[in-house]
């Protein structure tokens, strides 16, 4: 199977040669390579739906094997409830075996008042609309299962702030497993957005307003029992930010890791992982490699109740910035009481659950001058069932990040703090009027907070802080 050679010469290249790095790079490139990847797997599902049918008897014991673990079952879509798109930053569906086919056809429309459309220190006020619709697809089988989401929509706005008239928002979302046999699965994830709107969820954006981009964060991994109680896991992750008319932000960065999971009780795994990055930008910074050793432990206290904690060390190395040793703290906490939908309607079904998750790490920094940045992060997500037909939920994300001056500007430069803080809060309710039809309104409150060493480290781009208020009301449509 062309998906299966693949895979296995993609995962059998465990050295690449770190190729140059260029002061150009173009959309169409990392678009490229993100959609191949995107289409090889797609292709991988179609011929195992009619090459590779699994014995009757393979099958039974199939079922029973280990979910991988990126793919936590029952996790529930996280659907940004003013813009009508997922959550950037949180982690994708996971596909579901032996549950047939289904299709979910949705569409809403919201409306209401942002008073600071361009994210500027001074506010930019509008009366906006955003018309939104999605496709979504599920199929799982006894070795092969998929979840496919895709939609886009545009936010209008009535004043054209600053001569703008519209954001574009398009997105795929896509997460795919194939049992290659009773020990081996393989993995398929992607991300993708093309917008214009700041996602602060994730690092692979910036906090300011740079025009449109592109992101799309990828995973292929293989998943491989060693014995009933040892496995390992192998991955490869792409990650590509490329801005359609700043220059100076885009990256590509690139990772490899070997992980292994010991279950030690029904109930507890134990895990060890190396991952080596690769990291190319068109700043100053240009490019740098990371090295990472994690141990992690993670602990199912019931069907719907897990938790897991991960620590270790980053040494990351860069020409411009030296070198810089970190601790790696990961905390993750999911629980989900249930859902009165059907598996298929599950983002449009009044169900309770927190997921939280919180990191401390390096990461890119979003400054053209800016070496890394040590940031802490943490993304809240809350759904309360009120009642069947009643439901409340919280969206709240905060990062704080001290940015490091690459060799090109000494600290005295800065001439103050180069740290930065984002704070987002969104409380929405939402009432569903028919199984078909739900009302939602909300409000979203942003603050986004620099030092004023901050503008030296990107004197390209107008810098200072800023706050945004956006009311938020509108209908949902769900087939």
């Amino acid at each position: 199977m062309r998906f299966y050679a693949a895979a296995t010469s993609l995962f059998q290249s465990r050295s690449p040669k770190t190729r140059s790095i260029t002061n150009i790079v173009t959309i169409t490139d990392y678009s490229r390579l993100a959609l191949i990847l995107a289409a090889l797997a797609m292709t991988g599902q179609l011929e195992a739906q009619v090459e590779l049918p699994a014995p009757e008897s393979a099958t039974e014991d199939q079922t029973e094997t280990t979910p991988s673990p990126e793919f936590t079952p029952e996790a529930p879509v996280q659907i940004r409830p003013d813009e009508g798109s997922p959550v950037a930053g949180t982690e994708v569906n996971a596909p579901q075996f032996d549950i047939g086919r289904h299709f979910h056809l949705s569409g809403s429309l919201n409306g209401g008042y942002d008073d600071n459309v361009n994210l500027t220190p001074t506010g930019s006020p509008s009366w906006y609309a955003n018309p939104t619709a999605n496709f979504r697809y599920l199929f799982g089988s006894a070795r092969l299962a998929m979840d496919l989401l895709a939609g886009g929509g545009i936010n209008y706005y009535f004043d054209h702030p600053g001569g703008r008239d519209y954001d574009p928002l398009v997105y795929l979302d896509l997460s795919a497993a194939y049992k290659v046999t009773l020990r081996l699965t393989v993995n398929f994830s992607t991300s993708s957005a093309y917008e214009a709107q700041p996602e602060f969820g994730t690092s692979l954006s910036s906090t300011r307003r740079l025009g449109n981009y592109f992101r799309s964060e990828n995973r292929l991994s293989a998943h491989y029992k060693l014995s009933p109680r040892l496995s390992s896991v192998t991955a490869y992750d792409l990650s590509v930010l490329e801005y359609q008319s700043s220059a100076g932000h885009d990256r590509l960065e690139q990772a490899f890791s070997e992980q292994l999971r010991y279950l030690w009780t029904p109930t507890t795994t134990v895990s060890g992982e190396y991952r080596f990055s690769l990291n190319e930008s068109q700043s100053a910074q240009g490019g740098s490699n990371t090295q990472s050793l994690i141990a992690g432990l993670e602990q199912s206290f019931s069907p719907r109740f897990k938790a897991g904690l991960r620590g270790g060390v980053q040494l990351r190395s860069s020409g411009n910035g030296g070198d810089r040793t970190s601790p790696y703290v990961e905390t993750s906490l999911r629980y989900e009481l249930g859902s009165q939908g059907g598996t298929a309607h599950r983002e449009s079904a009044a169900s309770t659950y927190i997921i939280w998750t919180n990191r401390y790490s390096i990461e890119e920094s979003d400054l053209h001058n800016a070496a890394s940045r040590e940031t802490f992060r943490t993304n809240l997500k809350l759904n309360y069932a009120m009642t069947a037909r009643i439901s409340a939920s919280l969206a709240l994300i905060y990062f704080h990040g001290d940015n490091a001056a690459s060799n090109q500007i000494s600290s005295r430069s800065l001439g103050g703090s180069s740290n930065e803080s984002t704070f987002d809060i969104t409380p929405s309710v939402r009432y569903a009027i028919t199984q078909h039809c739900a009302f939602n309104a909300g409000y979203r409150y942003t603050d986004v907070s620099r030092g004023s060493g901050a503008a030296a480290l990107d004197p390209l781009q107008s810098f200072g802080s800023y706050t945004r208020n956006r009311y938020f009301a509108g209908i949902t449509l769900s087939f």
